[in-house]
């Protein structure tokens, strides 16, 4: 551990992924409107391709390839793009759009609930995410959770891992990035909060389907390595 935890004020987490398992949620939605339809699918292809294609096209939109748009515009894109790629299922427009809402039922993880309690008696507590405020609200509510804030990068002018989303969530916390922790289970997130000046805590998520997840642990070079979100709470609280 690098970081004196005396100057640590606040942390802002990741969620999708390390937060809210949404591959299984996505899967299993997929797969039901599979099985009430009687159609063979992948599920967990379709759910990774469809993630995948919305990271593609929230890099467009970092690169002013495509307008500012927030992730349920991106998902409804991505899901026109993918779907094709799954032609048992046959999707129709409001299927779509059905599915498309589905990112808004995210499940948490079950070691989080308690952590993030402990967290919020040590710290203030906030999500700071590229997927829109109201997937961060709707996912929050469905799994129970009270943060001290929600910071959706659809409102920052810059999506992560742009440097400006990470200062802009600083600031809006009225603090410096030295006293502010990025909390994730994607190293690369984690890396781009350093590089923006805040510190950084690395949770994996071992038990994910989601690739993006699979990463070597401990991670160099990261403030604080935690096994899991109760090892995190007896690190840093």
């Amino acid at each position: 551990m690098t970081v004196d935890l005396k100057n640590i004020r606040a942390l802002t987490f990741d969620v999708g992924g390390t937060v809210f398992d949404w591959h299984s949620t996505i899967r299993d939605e997929l797969a039901r409107l599979a099985t009430e339809r009687g159609a063979a699918l992948d599920a967990p292809a379709f759910a990774n391709e469809w993630r995948q294609r919305m990271f593609q096209l929230l890099g467009q939109v970092r690169s002013k390839e495509l307008p500012w748009l927030n992730a349920d515009d991106l998902h409804r894109m991505a899901i026109d793009d993918v779907a094709p790629n799954f032609p048992s299922l046959e999707l129709s427009d409001v299927d779509k759009d059905d599915l498309t809402m589905a990112w808004h039922k995210m499940n948490v993880w079950p070691d989080f609930p308690p952590a993030l309690e402990a967290l919020r008696t040590r710290y203030t507590v906030t999500i700071l995410t590229v997927l829109s405020w109201g997937i961060a609200v709707d996912s929050s509510k469905h799994g129970g959770l009270s943060w001290d804030g929600i910071i959706s990068c659809e409102f920052l002018g810059h999506y992560k891992p742009d440097p400006e989303a990470y200062q802009g969530a600083v600031k809006l916390l009225g603090l410096d990035p030295g006293q502010v922790m990025m909390v994730a289970a994607h190293p690369s997130d984690l890396k781009a909060a350093m590089a923006a000046g805040l510190h950084s805590a690395y949770v994996p998520r071992i038990e994910s389907n989601d690739q993006s997840n699979q990463a070597e642990f401990p991670q160099p070079d990261i403030d604080i390595n935690a096994e899991n979100f109760e090892d995190l709470v007896r690190q840093i609280v």
